[in-house]
């Protein structure tokens, strides 16, 4: 499935057309510790209201 505004890897400026793409990219290029800090960072912005940011 293809997405026309593709998909960015949130730890680097890299962006694929392709889930798969990316996936492998962030398997490859990127340490799993870095991988879990970035989702528990965004984890915690999306469960922080509004008014506390």
């Amino acid at each position: 499935m293809s997405n026309t505004e593709g998909r960015r890897c949130p730890l680097c400026t890299t962006s694929f057309a392709e889930r798969r793409d990316l996936q492998v990219h962030l398997m490859v290029e990127h340490r799993k510790s870095a991988v879990t800090e970035e989702l528990v960072r965004s984890m915690e912005r999306a469960n922080t209201p509004l008014r506390a940011r």
